[in-house]
């Protein structure tokens, strides 16, 4: 029984050995042409960009896991053409996944010369944030030796976008300022406009003891932007305004007048400029080339409208907005740069200082400087 025992163990063994002696003489090379790699997840039909999400994961693209012998490697590729003449290698692993993160897109992005400034095109005229890019996976695969080989999916098309930076034009919708506290408006609408250039709004009114607010849309008393509104967005106001004790309206607390209200988005504040008078300097007026008890004050009495009795003679002048102060003129160069039409009595007198030269029938006028319908006038 023994005997029997041995001889089978022997032939097992036999047989085991000579069948691995088989194995180690004939190398079985697979046929890794049949080997097939694609990318089997779907991609979104647009990748929106930025540099704020730059840490972000696009996507993970992920593919099937090929057939090998011994051993696999898998890259994923990017290029800006669909023929990878410049190879970008995104990542390798021997799992059949990677993320992609947005910075990786957007390095790409620029190979393409996409930017997020809203001012600038391509060769064509058209906003050059948008563009497509290309991935393909290479798999090597095999024993590392002969059996070694390498495959690739059929490049996939993304398209990319940069989200363009806001334009900043400067510019933002007008407001409305109505009240008490606004003399010339009261609680009606359409009350006062507050017009703005470059985000800064801007409204010259007269004010008095009151309450008064803005409003963003006439005739709406929902659209109210009091006082808490702008304190509560960090605004600081100007000392002459307070919270009015009820309604949360701006209370005006100063001395009655025409002010210039200044809403400034950008450094959030709010200011009053108190109105100033105009003062007529030169040999054509009274006072002469000084500033004196003689010297003609021009009041604003209605916002933007100065006016004076003045007595001219033919000469030249020219205006100041600060008595006594040289170097803030008004001259005859500035109302024309501004559009003013001028009345026929007065020339420029072409010189660097660019005054009124009055060359009308000596006398006593009243004269008016309208800077609403932007005229000046004899009368």
């Amino acid at each position: 029984m023994k005997t029997i025992q041995r001889i089978i163990a022997i032939l097992i063994i036999s047989t085991a050995f000579f069948s691995c002696t088989e194995d180690d003489t004939q190398i079985f090379i697979a046929d890794l042409s049949s080997d097939v790699i694609e990318f089997q997840n779907s991609f979104a039909s647009e990748y929106l960009l930025s540099d704020d999400t730059e840490e972000n994961i696009a996507d993970r693209f992920i593919w099937n896991q090929v057939t090998t012998v011994t051993t696999n490697q898998y890259e994923l590729q990017a290029a800006i053409d669909a023929d990878f003449t410049n190879i970008t290698s995104i990542g390798s692993t021997s799992s059949n996944n990677i993320a992609v993160y947005v910075k990786q897109l957007l390095s790409l992005a620029r190979e393409l010369n996409l930017d997020d400034d809203p001012t600038t095109t391509d060769a064509s005229g058209n906003p050059n944030n948008f563009g497509t890019v290309y991935f393909r996976v290479r798999a090597s695969i095999g024993n590392g030796g002969a059996g070694s080989d390498e495959i690739f999916s059929e490049p996939t098309n993304i398209n990319i976008t940069i989200i363009e930076k806001t334009l900043n034009t400067g510019q933002c919708d007008s407001l409305y300022v109505l009240g008490e506290g606004i003399t010339d408006a009261g609680w009606n609408f359409p009350g006062i406009e507050v017009t703005c250039d470059t985000d800064v709004l801007t409204v010259k009114a007269r004010l008095q003891s009151g309450h008064f607010r803005f409003f963003t849309t006439v005739g709406d008393w929902n659209s109210g932007q009091d006082y808490t509104f702008f304190e509560n967005d960090g605004y600081t106001i100007d000392s002459r305004l307070e919270n009015a004790p009820a309604g949360d309206n701006f209370n005006f607390i100063g001395t009655p007048g025409i002010y210039t209200i200044t809403i400034d988005k950008v450094n959030k504040t709010i200011d009053l400029q108190e109105s100033g008078s105009l003062w007529a300097v030169g040999g054509a007026v009274p006072g002469g080339w000084g500033f004196n008890s003689d010297t003609v004050e021009f009041i604003e009495n209605t916002p933007d409208v100065w006016s004076a009795s003045i007595t001219l003679s033919n000469d030249i002048f020219r205006f100041f907005k600060t008595f006594g102060t040289w170097d803030t003129n008004n001259n005859m160069t500035f109302y024309e740069d501004e559009g003013f039409t001028i009345d026929s009595n007065f020339e420029n007198d072409g010189s660097g200082d660019g005054n009124f030269n009055f060359i009308g029938s000596p006398g006593t006028y009243t004269m008016t400087i309208n800077a609403i319908d932007k005229t000046i006038t004899l009368n």
